[in-house]
């Protein structure tokens, strides 16, 4: 018995390791446009920054930056393009779309025994989440920035899903209810900047919601540091807390440490 628990709690860590390793992360600002994920600059030109729970991020140009989760990419096919659209009042401005394909996951993970988190009963049909979000940052003193974050997510599937395929795990559950109604709203700031010589922090907040929907609404707060070793290597460490509503009750979870080795090349 001990051992099935134990292989439960394993395969769902491995998933929501998998489904949401694009938010167990943070980014500081360093020159602006350097490590520079969370906020509206871009990359670069040929510019490419990668870590270990990050995804691989391409500066196509000086304002179109690519980014996709290479190793994680044929399990769940990913791929997110930020476009710069310059300043405004003091304001950079930036939108992000992206498309996520979490079906083939989802199928992977619908069996009996180890790695089963669905019952194999259900039916996984394919589906398409795609996401939009304006990003508006704001430098303050030279060493520090805020930004802000308005999105919309829509989800389409070509077929049924039922509702007891819901995974009830924190950062999972509120990424995967987009898929049962269609749509789903999200806000949210992030204040970046400079502790001390290579030394940087970032906190942001993020707020998920569908209206008029049950469990509808999930907070997700993250903090780091970052350690700056040069212009091509730091390390990150911090922790994710998170609110979410699921449909056994309402919870908080505090993730930690994340830890993080992220690399550049020109």
């Amino acid at each position: 018995m001990m051992k099935n628990i134990f292989k439960t709690r394993y395969s769902s860590s491995i998933i929501c390791l998998i489904l949401c390793i694009s938010t167990c992360y943070g980014q500081a600002a360093v020159n602006n446009k350097i490590w520079s994920a969370g906020n509206a600059y871009t990359l670069p030109r040929q510019r490419i920054e990668t870590g270990l729970f990050q995804p691989l991020r391409y500066g196509l140009s000086n304002s179109v930056e690519l980014s996709a989760h290479p190793i994680f990419f044929f399990i769940i096919p990913n791929f997110t393009i930020k476009w710069s659209h310059g300043f405004y009042k003091g304001f950079a401005l930036a939108t992000r779309h992206g498309f996520d394909y979490p079906t083939l996951l989802l199928r992977t993970i619908a069996r009996k025994g180890t790695g089963g988190i669905i019952s194999p009963e259900f039916d996984v049909p394919h589906m398409v989440a795609l996401n939009n979000e304006l990003l508006m940052s704001r430098q303050f003193g030279g060493n520090y920035l805020l930004t802000g974050k308005a999105g919309i997510v829509l989800a389409t599937r070509f077929g049924g899903l039922d509702t007891r395929t819901t995974i009830d795990l924190p950062l999972v559950f509120n990424r995967l209810l987009v898929f049962y109604h269609g749509y789903q709203l999200r806000t949210g700031m992030e204040f970046e900047g400079k502790i001390y010589n290579k030394w940087n922090f970032s906190l942001d907040g993020d707020y998920y919601w569908i209206p008029g929907e049950k469990f509808n609404h999930a907070f997700e707060h993250k903090g780091f540091i970052h350690w700056r070793l040069s212009e091509r290597t730091k390390i990150c460490l911090g922790y994710i807390l998170c609110y979410g509503q699921y449909p056994y009750g309402s919870q908080w979870h505090l993730l930690l440490p994340l830890i993080d080795i992220q690399k550049a090349w020109n």
